[in-house]
């Protein structure tokens, strides 16, 4: 039985991108009249029926982006990595092997480093408006669509997304125990290297500024899309959790000093990566004598305790977090950092942009699921309001 056209079928046929394709379907006027007739041949070759999902992608995608147009000249975020649908299961405690238990809730939510980060960015709106575009590789299957629809909702430009005709949305499993602390179950995602290497092409020859955002999963695309010169970004950054083993080194710790602008990493990451183990207050000054030759600044995120700014030549800042009761800690990394490239491309203020983001990424652990609270920048206004009334603040 033949399998039955999909939307990569056709903007592969038309020779233009899946978003394309998806503007063809949905009447919508900004296509060329090129494109449009290269898609309608296409889709007539190849019998292509839009599913209802689809077709209503676009459609989406207007009504997300009317409220909040994005100005002209706004900074660009591209992030890289995975997009998943994520299944969150609270229970009391991580139950023993071999029982059955019930769970308290199980959640269904868009999820991944990469598409966290991304959806915090775009999200915050106010004085931060940022183009966010998203890399990934999604299949054909219902739960894909469902999560381009997703990501759609959230103004982000998903025209460098790979649809995989037979594939489908990557999956994890996300068991929260009481008190917020959970245990990742996740699959691997391949993505498509020349795809990636054509949009850096093509975004070299943009104007305004661009930040690369990767996950630490995608660290060997420092070496691979050999950004430097004219096609390096404005901006570099990635965020170690998920970096492979042979990357979790002191000396692979210097090269990424030397290939990124901006480091974010957690307590466990920076210890292994200094090779030490010592208290938070010593590993701020550890990581700061690190800095101290230049290269990346390094963002320390401590969870409840907040956040620590380490930039060469200068003492380490720490940020205090949100009193906030923990529900689900999941994600919280990865807001913090979509939070903070937001206002840092904004405002070229790393010290702002790490306040502002340990706000936000406090306020969005206090609900299951990592995007289901919508982190805005007036939520993060009136909590850093609170903060600053506090004593001592």
């Amino acid at each position: 039985m033949k399998n039955r056209a999909t939307i990569k079928d056709v903007a592969r046929l038309a020779r233009v991108s899946i978003g394309t394709v998806s503007r063809v379907v949905n009447g919508n006027k900004a296509v060329t009249e090129e494109n449009r007739l290269a898609v309608f041949d296409a889709i007539q070759r190849l019998g292509y029926r839009p599913s209802s999902v689809a077709r209503s992608l676009v459609g989406q995608t207007e009504r997300a982006r009317k409220g909040a147009p994005l100005p002209q000249g706004a900074p660009r975020l591209t992030a890289i990595g995975y997009v998943s649908i994520d299944h969150s299961i609270l229970t009391e405690e991580m139950p023993p092997a071999g029982s059955r238990v019930s769970a308290k809730l199980i959640h269904r939510s868009v999820g991944g480093p990469a598409a966290n980060v991304a959806i915090a960015a775009s999200r915050l709106g106010g004085d931060f408006p940022v183009a966010v575009d998203l890399i990934s590789s999604l299949g054909d299957d219902p739960e894909s669509d469902w999560a381009l629809a997703e990501l759609l909702e959230c103004g982000l430009n998903v025209d460098a997304i790979e649809r995989v005709t037979g594939g489908r949305l990557s999956r994890s499993v996300v068991i929260v125990e009481a008190g917020g602390r959970r245990t990742i179950l996740n699959e691997p995602l391949s993505l498509p290297i020349p795809r990636i290497r054509d949009y850096f092409n093509a975004a070299a020859a943009r104007q305004g500024q661009h930040c690369l955002h990767l996950e630490g999963f995608r660290v060997g695309l420092l070496d691979e899309l050999h950004l430097t010169g004219a096609s390096r970004p404005d901006l570099v950054t990635i965020d170690t959790t998920g970096l492979p083993a042979h990357w979790q080194t002191p000396a692979a710790f210097g090269t990424l000093r030397r290939s990124c602008d901006f480091i974010f990493m957690s307590r466990s990451a920076a210890r292994q990566l200094v090779g030490t183990d010592v208290d938070d207050g010593e590993l701020a000054d550890t990581l700061s004598r690190h800095a101290a030759d230049g290269g990346a600044s390094i963002v320390l995120t401590m969870g409840a305790s907040g956040s620590v700014l380490i930039q060469p030549g200068k003492a380490p800042v720490c940020v205090p977090a949100l009193a906030v009761d923990p529900v689900d800690v999941t994600g919280a990394g990865d807001v913090f950092v979509g939070i903070f490239l937001a206002v840092f491309l904004n405002t070229a203020d790393a010290l702002t942009a790490t306040r502002w983001a340990a706000v936000g990424a406090s306020y969005s652990i206090a609900a299951i699921g990592v995007n289901t609270v919508t982190v805005t920048a007036d939520l993060i206004a009136t909590g850093l309001a609170s903060l600053s009334s506090q004593p001592d603040s």
